[in-house]
């Protein structure tokens, strides 16, 4: 796989860590609505408790499902707005949507939805995106000036790396990804210098982003 290639999946790995957990949240949450059913769950004791101060209390109930949807009898639990909490606390029951192959997918009436998670998924992406621009800043302007080899014979494919090697005088073994291919030139990424091959009548078998390999003689 070529260095580019690599530096492709490696963002994509980057960007669906970063991403999945909200996706998933999102995947969920459309599934238990579309595919779900309403059912009633039963509040533990105690179940109903209030977190913060006066002046800014959020309002939690636990509860359990049935043992037909949960055969485990897990405790569940939710933020939900203050009239359904005190419905909860006084009838000892809640409302949820639940898919019932799975009883940790769910939704509470009336439940409060932390943005957290898509706050810090946002400014993950934020952050990564101004790493790759940063990268692609500094890559266009600390990359030498390409040099310039005329090709003593035919290029060939090659294993995947790159390799600039004086092997004597001004006779160069040139190997790395083709990045630009325009007519009797072609472009190799050999590592921190790029080479501008001209291949003077000699030819080129190996496409664009493949590795490429030919010995050439440095010209002005």
């Amino acid at each position: 796989m070529s260095r580019r290639a690599n530096r492709i999946l490696l963002v994509a790995v980057l960007v669906a860590f970063i991403n999945l957990p909200a996706a998933h949240s999102t995947w969920t949450r459309w599934q238990v609505q579309r595919n779900g059913t309403d059912t009633v769950a039963t509040v533990v004791d105690p179940g109903t408790r209030v977190l913060g101060d006066e002046a800014d209390p959020s309002y939690w109930v636990a509860f359990r499902f049935s043992e037909d949807i949960d055969p485990d009898q897990l405790t569940w639990s939710a933020q939900v707005e203050r009239e359904v909490f005190q419905e909860a606390d006084a009838e000892g029951s809640i409302d949820v949507r639940v898919l019932e192959s799975r009883p940790a997918a769910h939704i509470v009436e009336g439940q409060i939805r932390n943005p957290l998670g898509w706050i810090i998924t946002i400014v993950a992406d934020a952050i990564l995106l101004a790493i790759l621009l940063l990268a692609w800043w500094s890559r266009g302007r600390a990359r030498p000036v390409p040099i310039r080899i005329a090709a003593i014979g035919d290029v060939e494919r090659c294993p995947p790396g790159a390799v600039l090697e004086q092997i004597e005088g001004d006779l160069y073994l040139v190997r790395g990804e083709v990045t630009g291919i325009d007519g009797d030139e072609i472009v190799v990424d050999a590592g921190e210098r790029d080479v501008l091959v001209i291949l003077d009548g000699h030819q080129n078998p190996v496409g664009y982003q493949q590795p490429a390999e030919v010995r050439g003689r440095i010209v002005p």
